[in-house]
């Protein structure tokens, strides 16, 4: 089981030169919501943490080339031009995933990434391609009072540990120069650090970002489907019916719904025979004769149907994204969407980007993260306002406008020049 943190897990994230990231920090907490016009770096930042999956998952070197290579996702703006100092890009994680971390002495990960192209040898000779480097390092507590230190330079991997004024080091596993120690590493043995390694590649890899595919959501979806909900709602019928064994949470979530969707009175299920058992969803509505299926219902309908199926899962990963939240929502409903939201928020740790003044009313200066672009420099700006200056605004304006109003206003940057 991994260990929670009250779903604090990602404290602090730090990046340079990845994209329009020039050079950003972060801050987070359990519910973080990104705000700011198109092109302010909302979506980049969350595909750091994409990235950073999928060089778990699949390696370092194509989760590059599934973005164009590291030359398009190094920062391409006018400093960059100019020729930076350092060019690598370089993320720097801050996480409480291990069994012995906290806010005082949290799990750290480094990663920097560099390239040139020169000669590579291959099977068929050698050739002229592109050499990948990157330098990586872990450091957590191994038990309570004892540190460790992974470091991964090229190929030569080195475990260090402290215990008082004593340290040791030795050799690990060699790897190759270009092979993320993040998706290699966890296979080291519990005694050599692979249990915390696991840890923090588990905070990235299950990492979801929540994007509606509304017409694969409407259709009936196989049982053996059930059991988590799809990053697309694709699996929507069978993970609501799978919700539904729990009579009295999945009350709660129908109470939302009723006040998400007029006219909703009951959702029912389906089951449907082919090739292997699946349900589909049916809605009883208030002044219809019969059910409404999920096929017939709206956008909105569906949308909120998959995003309450989210908040209500039991089990879902570390951390969750929502882009556009809003999308699709009337501004009546935000009070309880935050409500819900906060309530979610003690299993998963989310970051959500949103263009809704109405919304931000909603929340507190700390779960607001304002984002803006430097447009001489392309550079982000991430935090654009500092969390306390936002609260000393919010305190002066003393109700007589919300934080979306402060935001809309351009009080507190992150809006469109």
């Amino acid at each position: 089981m991994v260990k929670s943190h009250g779903m604090r897990p990602l404290l602090e994230l730090s990046v340079k030169n990845y994209k329009s990231l020039r050079n950003v920090t972060v801050r987070l907490g359990p519910l973080n919501v990104l705000v700011g016009p198109n092109g302010s770096g909302k979506s980049n930042l969350l595909d750091l943490l994409q990235f950073l999956g999928d060089s778990v998952r699949e390696d370092l070197r194509p989760a590059l080339d599934k973005r164009g290579g590291l030359w398009r996702v190094q920062f391409r703006g006018k400093d960059a031009a100019r020729g930076p100092v350092d060019p690598r890009i370089r993320i720097h994680v801050k996480a409480n995933v291990t069994a012995h971390s906290h806010e005082d002495a949290p799990d750290e990960y480094v990663l920097s990434i560099s390239g040139m192209r020169g000669r590579i040898r291959a099977p068929e000779g050698t050739r002229i391609g592109f050499i990948l480097k990157r330098n990586e390092q872990f450091t957590f507590k191994r038990v309570k009072g004892r540190g460790r230190r992974i470091t991964i330079s090229g190929s030569k991997v080195d475990l260090r540990e402290t215990h008082g004024e004593k340290t040791t080091t030795k050799s690990g596993p060699a790897l190759r120069s270009d092979s993320l120690g993040l998706s290699t590493l966890p296979r080291l043995a519990a005694s050599s650090g692979g249990d915390e390694v696991r840890k923090v590649a588990e905070l990235f890899s299950t990492f979801r970002v929540f994007d509606v595919d509304a017409r694969a959501a409407r259709l009936p979806s196989s049982i053996s489907t059930s059991s988590a909900l799809h990053a697309d709602a694709s699996n929507l019928a069978a993970f609501l019916n799978h919700l539904s064994e729990d009579e009295e949470n999945f009350e709660r979530l129908q109470e939302d719904a009723r006040a998400i969707v007029p006219g909703l009175v009951r959702i029912h299920f389906r089951k449907v025979g082919g090739a292997e058992e699946a349900v589909a969803v049916e809605l009883e509505e208030s002044g219809l004769s019969g059910r409404t299926t999920l096929a017939e219902a709206s956008f909105g309908t569906v949308r909120a149907l998959a995003l309450l199926a989210l908040l209500y899962d039991p089990q879902p990963p570390q951390l969750t994204c929502v882009e556009e939240i809003d999308h699709g929502f009337h501004p009546y409903v935000f009070d309880r969407l935050v409500e819900r939201l906060r309530w979610a928020s003690a299993r998963t740790q989310f970051l959500i980007a949103t263009h809704s003044p109405s919304l931000v009313n909603r929340l507190s200066a700390d779960e607001l993260i304002v984002c803006e672009r430097d447009t001489e420099t392309g550079a982000s700006i991430i935090p654009a306002a500092d969390p306390e200056d936002v609260r000393a605004m919010e305190e002066r304006a003393n109700g007589r406008m919300g934080l979306g109003e402060l935001w809309f206003t351009g009080a507190l940057g992150g809006v469109p020049r």
